[in-house]
């Protein structure tokens, strides 16, 4: 077993985080976020029906194919599998159907952070 640390080292630019929610009445779809980064973690999570997907992109994950996350269910299960979030030019994107992530007329909160890009 591997263990891989990552830090921002000083100089290097301050970490990043962006945040924001969908909500209101609406069918559940794919969605893009323009956050202005590279995310280098993405959380989206389902308030409504308790369910979260997080992609941490890092080319020592999944044989750095970066298609798994952890997914968490509202019985607390996480596993390790695809989650539906990938990386955009200057954001991300949520395919929904692939972890429930989105649901109709949800609410649903989005998280991304970027270490050390200044």
């Amino acid at each position: 077993m591997a263990l891989v640390s990552n830090s921002v080292c000083p100089g290097s630019g301050q970490p990043k985080y962006a945040w924001g929610t969908r909500t209101g009445t609406r069918t559940a779809g794919d969605f893009e976020v323009n956050v202005g980064f590279t995310p280098t973690r993405v959380r989206v999570t389902n308030l409504t029906d308790k369910v979260s997907g997080e992609m941490f992109f890092d080319s020592k994950l999944d044989g750095g194919n970066n298609a798994k996350g952890l997914k968490t269910v509202a019985a607390g299960t996480r596993t390790y599998e695809a989650v539906g979030i990938s990386l955009t030019e200057r954001g991300f994107a949520v395919t929904v159907a692939t972890a429930g992530l989105e649901a109709d007329n949800a609410d649903v909160l989005w998280e991304a952070w970027a270490e050390g890009q200044g």
